[in-house]
């Protein structure tokens, strides 16, 4: 900080309390369907062995049984062909007994990604299709992935407006930067921002972050969003989880995000933690999208 400029009190921005508030109405209407004799199921769809996906795949089981959701996981091995992949996903997404449905990623070596198409867009609970983002893009009924609504669920949770203020995006991944933009975009309390997504083709990036009232950083990159690139008193969410060394950790390492986080203090009027802010949402988020999806299937033939 430069002498003369006066300190801003930074306001950390923590998900966790948000998640429990989302996983207890999660619980409720759950318990809502179970009274009208619907099972609320999750399938989650695991080809071949990455560790990541098996550790994420555990993880969202033992969330959804604490919530009262069903979660399966269908396990195909590592040497299945695409086919079978399409194949088995068609069955989920035809089955009544089937609310949401998500594929972990990444594949085995030879199966394309376009494989997630086979989702029926009903049950896309992770937003992952095309005809889902198509349909977030158009703003019709349409789930969004987690990530993308996490970012906004952290902004609203802590009672910060989002509607009038021009929102920054620094990301255009399709898991996060297009489909945030798209849901700023719509017209409620909750949105209804003024957009700017910008990206690795961005000549001068910090002369955009800088005019953010919030600034997005989801683009992969350690610590990228430095204390001088936003305005004092903006709102900065961080997406990023990088891993990064560090010899006085135990694991050799920690989590950073895409924010010099300590930067942000002083400077910023809130920022959001790495880890402990919009990571701490995602999956509670996913759960909530397949209840959603159970409720949305009661009204259709």
């Amino acid at each position: 900080m430069n002498m003369g400029e006066v300190a801003v009190e930074t306001r950390v921005l923590k998900g966790k309390p948000i998640a429990q508030g989302i996983r207890e109405d999660v619980a409720a209407r759950v318990e809502a369907l179970g009274r009208e004799g619907v099972t609320v199921r999750l399938a989650i769809v695991l080809a071949g062995d990455d560790h990541g996906s098996v550790v994420y795949s555990k993880s969202i089981q033992k969330a959804a049984t604490k919530v009262g959701i069903q979660a399966d996981l269908v396990t195909l091995p590592v040497e299945v062909g695409a086919d079978e992949v399409a194949h088995t996903i068609r069955g989920l997404s035809s089955s009544p007994d089937v609310s949401g449905i998500i594929v972990q990623q990444p594949l085995p070596k030879g199966i394309p990604s376009s494989v997630v198409e086979e989702i029926s867009p009903w049950k896309d609970v992770d937003g992952a299709t095309t005809i889902s983002m198509g349909l977030l893009m158009s703003g019709r009924e349409a789930f969004a992935p987690a990530t993308a609504l996490g970012v906004i669920e952290i902004l609203a949770g802590s009672g910060v407006a989002i509607s009038g203020q021009h929102v920054v995006i620094v990301g255009r991944s399709t898991v996060v930067g297009r489909p945030l933009a798209n849901l700023l975009l719509r017209k409620s309390d909750r949105a209804n921002a003024t957009v700017t997504v910008c990206h690795t083709g961005t000549p001068d990036l910090a002369d955009h972050t800088r005019r953010g009232d919030i600034v997005v950083a989801a683009m992969g990159s350690t610590e990228a969003i430095r204390g001088d690139m936003i305005a004092d008193g903006a709102v900065v969410v961080d997406v990023g989880t990088n891993w990064v060394e560090d010899p006085s950790s135990e694991k050799g390492g920690r989590t950073v995000g895409d924010v010099a986080y300590e930067e942000m203090l002083g400077k910023a009027s809130a920022v959001t933690p790495v880890p402990g802010g919009v990571g701490s949402l995602t999956t509670a988020l996913l759960l909530r999208n397949t209840v959603e999806a159970a409720e949305r299937s009661r009204g259709r033939a």
